[in-house]
């Protein structure tokens, strides 16, 4: 035995070693969502499939137009020249760069779109066509009332674009022009990296190069006066997200083991067992973290809060072994271990068990969670029990336990106390209901972001005050896209048509369709070839130049496409720096987790409510329309609600039954009676009581995060139970003894749980914060039960038995 307890620290010291170097701080919010469910699916697949799904985006806005113009493309100018640094900027740039890039665009619809149309326009154009088609133009421009019409034909009078779906193609223009707002004042700059940002301690240094090259522009230029900058964008996410995590996990763990060390010493005054108790936490931490990094290998945003948690439940055991030395002071360590150890483990095991269940959670984050507060909890029970007693063992002030009066408890209070309990959350059901449960994403999110903060910000000034837009993604076969985008914008214009929808944007004539590029070749190549005549025939019409640029500019585009592979792939086409916005197809939707052959097209649709807080029923209604289009989902944080409240239900339901069985089964082992198990589970169920109460007086709802906090209770409070049952059955019902002795322990022991729940509110994680404020509130309420009213319970269902106490039971 002596050599086992030998060779277990020296093998275990490499493993923790080893895992603490693998211990990584993630900071994609993504990993901590379930990856199998679509809506997961598609913010991960906007992300990664996109060209600009890692970029920064810098906001700014000035007091006017001009000068935001002139400052977005100062400040753009500056940030290209840092190659080292970045790869591209994108902005509103001036007329000449967005007619190129509209050229490329308009080349690349034309030979994708439909043959038939193509070879119209080459039947109207051939011989004495040409003129006919020109003065045609003039005619229309002189008489028409459709203002829109007379426009196209002034910069189109051949009548290219009518070989184009008009309704589509508002997919160019917000293509080109969405990073400006309406008034010209807010302009939007994305800035891609030169190499990839892989984790958030990459990002940070990368923002702050950027930062730093900000503040130089700032000083250097006079553009600057009277400027407003704010950064969001993947990047600024890592970054903010990453640090926190780090900052949260150090504030954490510090203001725990304070509000700890300051309780304990409130309660004995003890300096030596104060200090080796912090000593054996800081060990069973970093035991912890070290087979945590081995198991997990990362701590994410919902998970960081794992230390407090553990830190506040593992204390109560060595409390527990000091509290048993201070009333056995001349035990000895194994004595002393064998008097604690039944109910410490039966506890360690059963909270291990109730957090080990969360590992069923649709939430990785929360599982992962689960699973490190249960290894935290079995390394913290294996110190304590093996060290502890050591440490304690004589060595501790006995207790002094007032002299039993030999009287009878009185159970006024507690006769009083139980009916106001139950009498009062009968009365609060009755007026106020159960607590509601809020099924949207929200908890989900940062509380407190500087980069969300500024992405509303770029919603509100780049959308339109009633309207909302939600991203929504076509996936499947390349081959495919274009068919299922078409069905798909016939269904949405019907949504249109209805009221359901207010538009849509699909950018269905910039996808490959190989066989109408085949087609159309031909076209495009007399087209060339005929280009000197047909200019000719606009110039003796008497047409302006403004009426050659959309010819001219696609024609040398054609020219040089035609030289290269034919179909003719988005990646070589000119426009592919703006359909590497629309378009993810090869290795980029590869890298989304699309299957090889697949692809994803991102389109665009606006729903009634304000920018980014779409009205609920149009979006469920949107959802359900999506539903039925083959490939087609919405990639919004704001559709994540529902699909992952039926999901966290579900494993709500899926957890609680085994649980049940799990602590029953335990219960029975440590108790031995059904009296005592009985108890238990009426412990646990006014404690869950009181807190419904509680929260539906203070309207605090249940949300995707804190609804974990049932199965948690469930696993922390048994413990408290356990130790005060076990005590009076030890005691025969000695209220007064029990009250002087375990009963402080107890206290502590839920204070320090307390304490540990509480520092989860000031975690980045908003549904992370009101799980610890659901299990602060469920285990006071807990508290209170175990240490007022559950030992008259027993008495009363043990009448006879002994329950002296020197007065009033309070």
């Amino acid at each position: 035995m002596k050599r086992l307890s030998l060779w277990f620290p020296l093998l275990l010291i490499p493993l923790v070693v080893i895992g603490l170097m693998r211990l990584k701080m993630e900071a994609d919010i993504l990993a901590t969502l379930p990856g199998e469910v679509p809506e997961v699916k598609a913010l991960k697949w906007l992300r990664d499939g996109f060209a600009g799904g890692s970029d920064l985006l810098i906001a700014l806005e000035a007091s006017d137009s001009d000068h935001s113009a002139a400052a977005a493309t100062a400040l753009a100018e500056r940030l290209q020249k840092r190659s080292d640094l970045i790869k591209e900027v994108r902005w509103a740039q001036p007329m000449e760069q967005q007619s190129r890039d509209g050229s490329a665009l308009l080349a690349r619809s034309l030979q994708n779109a439909d043959p038939a149309k193509l070879s119209d326009l080459k039947a109207r154009l051939e011989g004495e066509g040409a003129a006919k088609q020109l003065q045609g133009s003039i005619e229309t421009m002189a008489t028409s009332p459709d203002n829109a019409l007379v426009q196209r034909l002034s910069y189109d009078p051949l009548g290219l674009l009518d070989c184009l779906d008009t309704s589509a193609m508002s997919t160019l223009s917000g293509s080109l022009f969405g990073l400006i707002s309406d008034d010209g004042k807010f302009r939007v700059l994305l800035v891609t990296p030169a190499a990839v940002v892989s984790d958030y301690r990459s990002a940070e240094a990368w923002l702050k190069k950027i930062d730093a090259e900000i503040a130089a522009w700032r000083k250097d230029s006079s553009e600057t006066s009277g400027i407003t900058l704010r950064e969001t964008g993947e990047p600024a996410f890592q970054a903010e997200i990453g640090a926190g995590i780090a900052r949260d996990m150090s504030n954490t763990i510090g203001m725990t083991e304070v509000l700890i060390a300051i309780l304990f010493w409130f309660m004995f005054h003890r300096l030596k067992p104060l200090i080796w108790i912090q000593l054996l936490l800081m060990l069973s931490m970093v035991v912890t973290l070290g087979l945590g990094g081995l198991l997990v290998g990362k701590l994410s945003i919902m998970s960081l809060g794992f230390a407090a948690i553990v830190l506040g439940i593992i204390v109560d055991y060595a409390v527990l072994i000091i509290q048993e030395a201070r009333e056995h002071p001349s035990k000895s360590a194994s004595e002393l271990r064998k008097l604690a150890a039944p109910g410490i483990i039966a506890g360690g095991c059963t909270t291990s068990t109730v957090f080990l269940s969360l590992l069923f959670s649709g939430l990785p984050g929360l599982a992962e969670l689960g699973l490190l507060v249960a290894l935290g909890v079995m390394v913290g029970l294996c110190v304590m029990i093996g060290l502890a007693p050591k440490l304690a063992a004589g060595k501790q002030v006995a207790s002094v336990i007032p002299p039993s009066s030999g009287e009878k408890a009185r159970h006024t209070f507690a006769i009083i106390g139980t009916v106001v309990l139950f009498g009062g959350m009968a009365a609060v059901f009755a007026w106020r209901g159960l607590p509601k449960f809020e099924s949207h994403a929200e908890a989900l999110r940062p509380s407190k972001s500087e980069a969300m903060d500024a992405w509303q910000w770029i919603q509100e000034r780049l959308g339109r005050d009633s309207e909302a837009s939600v991203p929504v993604l076509v996936t499947g076969p390349v081959e495919e896209l274009r068919s299922r985008t078409t069905n798909l914008s016939h269904t949405l214009d019907e949504a249109v048509k209805s009221g359901q929808l207010v538009r849509h944007t699909l950018p269905t004539m910039l996808i490959a369709d190989p066989a109408a590029q085949k087609a159309n070749r031909s076209v495009i190549e007399w087209l060339i070839a005929e280009q000197p005549r047909l200019e000719k025939e606009m110039d003796a019409a008497g047409f302006t130049e403004a009426a050659f640029g959309l010819f001219r500019g696609v024609t040398p585009l054609w020219k040089h496409a035609l030289e290269k592979p034919w179909p003719q792939d988005a990646a070589e086409s000119e426009a592919a720096s703006v359909l590497g916005r629309l378009l993810a197809t090869g290795d980029r939707a590869e890298s989304a987790g699309v299957s090889k052959g697949q692809g994803i097209v991102l389109a665009s649709v606006s729903i009634a409510g304000k920018p980014g807080q779409p009205n609920r029923a149009k979006l469920d209604a949107l959802v359900d329309l999506l539903h039925h289009q083959e490939g087609a989902v919405a990639a919004g944080w704001e559709t994540l609600g529902s699909a992952l409240s039926s999901l966290v239900k579900r494993d709500l339901n899926r957890q609680m039954l085994p649980i049940i069985g799990i602590l029953i089964v335990t219960l029975l082992l440590t108790f031995r009676n059904a009296r005592d198990l009985l108890l238990s589970i009426a412990l646990l169920a006014t404690g869950l009581g009181g807190l419904a109460a509680t929260m539906s007086v203070c309207g605090i709802s249940w949300n995707l995060a804190s609804l974990a906090a049932i199965p948690l209770l469930l696993g922390t409070g048994i413990d408290y139970g356990i130790h005060l049952l076990l005590a009076l059955q030890r005691t025969n019902n000695d209220i007064l003894h029990v009250r002087h002795t375990t009963a402080r322990a107890v206290f502590f022991s839920g204070m320090t749980t307390v304490i540990g729940f509480s520092s989860l509110f000031f975690a980045g994680n908003r549904g992370i914060s009101s799980l610890g404020l659901a299990c602060c509130l469920g285990t006071l309420w807990i508290m209170l039960i175990v240490l007022w009213l559950l030992p008259h319970w027993r008495v009363w269902l043990a009448p006879g038995r002994r329950s002296s106490a020197a007065g009033p039971a309070r």
